[in-house]
């Protein structure tokens, strides 16, 4: 039988109980010493898909435990093991970014959560352009700094929450500047907000455990089909500009995909433009590159080569030329 421990800070009684009774235990090798484990017993996790290989090797009557971080049902090891058909039992912990929440005393059903934890940068990063609250499961090679200097010149306030539920745990709210020199501990999260926790939050619906969603923007056709070709998704980013661009990038924002918008004097004033403003269409381009899967040109001629990691695609709508571009 495999029961999965979640573990937030000190091991508790009953999983040392469990540890010291069981045949074989899993865990990283943090864990496994906090809970004095048997050399002959352990089963580290480095690699997690050989850890589930030896578990699913097991004899059935084998007695496993499995200790994860925080709740092992939350961007935890338990999917992994459903996936593989091993059939566990679950003692919870509360998350890591619930109890960052918390020490902060914050809600977060309007949060969005994003692991950076072997999973690439930019969706956090793009989420936390588009979103007033995101929170971070992080590792060594995406922390805080990573997240400050993709978020450089956007005003964001960190919650870097360092060893919760240990001796040492140590919560801080930092601005951006600060941020971004931040040498933290591991293990961490890190929220990206808005606004200092302090202030109150904006009116939310409180139907769905996501954030609160604007009306959608009325706009002319001609941006509706721009918009429609490439239908930008949250954690993604689009560039806009040109004489439709404000309404492309109040679409794109509504859909909640990070916008850089390159202001135009033609531009139209129907609907509000997003706060992120980008005068120089080669610093955008090269956030682009490489950044993000969407990008959108509205102007009759680019004002820069655009970047080669695009396939680019020409049409005329109306009075206007529209030129897109999708990762090759």
């Amino acid at each position: 039988m495999i029961t999965v421990h979640g573990l937030l800070g000190v091991p508790s009684a009953e999983l040392r109980i469990a540890a010291t009774a069981a045949d074989w235990v899993v865990g990283g090798r943090r864990h496994l010493d906090a809970l004095d484990v048997a050399p002959e017993c352990r089963i580290t996790l480095g690699a997690l898909r050989q850890a589930v290989d030896q578990l699913a090797d097991l004899p059935e009557k084998a007695q496993v435990v499995v200790v994860a971080s925080g709740d092992p049902l939350y961007f935890g090891v338990v999917r992994s093991l459903r996936a593989h058909g091993l059939q566990t039992e679950v003692v919870t912990a509360p998350s890591s970014i619930a109890a960052a929440f918390a020490a902060v005393a914050l809600p977060w059903d309007d949060a969005t959560v994003v692991s950076v934890h072997g999973r690439p940068l930019a969706a956090a990063v793009n989420l936390a352009r588009a979103l007033p609250k995101v929170a971070v499961f992080t590792s060594a090679e995406n922390g805080i700094q990573e997240l400050a200097a993709g978020l450089a010149g956007l005003k964001r306030w960190f919650v870097l929450a360092e060893r919760l539920g240990e001796p040492d745990e140590r919560v801080r709210v930092l601005n951006a500047a600060a941020a971004a020199v931040t040498q933290p501990l591991e293990p961490n999260v890190v929220l990206i907000l808005a606004a200092p926790p302090a202030e109150l939050d904006p009116d939310w619906p409180g139907t769905v455990a996501a954030p609160a969603r604007p009306s959608r923007p009325q706009v002319s056709a001609a941006a509706a089909v721009a918009f429609a070709r490439l239908l930008p998704e949250p954690g993604e980013m689009l560039w806009a500009s040109g004489p439709l661009g404000a309404e492309v990038a109040a679409l794109a924002a509504w859909a909640q995909a990070a916008v850089l918008h390159e202001p135009s004097a033609e531009a139209s004033t129907k609907e509000p433009t997003p706060d992120l403003m980008v005068a120089d269409a080669s610093d955008v381009l090269t956030l682009l590159d490489g950044r993000s899967p969407r990008a959108i040109v509205l102007t009759g001629e680019a004002s820069v080569d655009p970047p080669g990691a695009y396939r680019w695609n020409r049409e005329g709508i109306g009075d206007h030329q529209l030129t897109t571009g999708v990762p090759r």
